[in-house]
């Protein structure tokens, strides 16, 4: 009910992680993405969506989910 770590496995948009935001208790949301290409391409393009991804409580990390989750 009250969630403080969030991750999110793909999802380079932003939009999963501005949903998460919106629980106060969140203190971090991680968001692992294999593609950096597709992060910058919606920081450009669609902004509005990809803004949450600079919050502060925000950690994007650039590799795959799999191998996130093993490490």
């Amino acid at each position: 009910p009250n969630p403080e770590k969030v991750l999110v496995i793909g999802g380079g948009d932003g939009g999963t992680i501005r949903e998460v935001l919106k629980h106060p208790s969140v203190k971090l949301a991680v968001l692992c993405e294999i593609d950096g290409m597709v992060v910058e391409a919606c920081r450009k393009w669609i902004p509005q969506t990809a803004s949450a991804l600079s919050d502060s409580r925000v950690r994007v990390c650039i590799e795959d989910g799999v191998k996130f989750l093993k490490d």
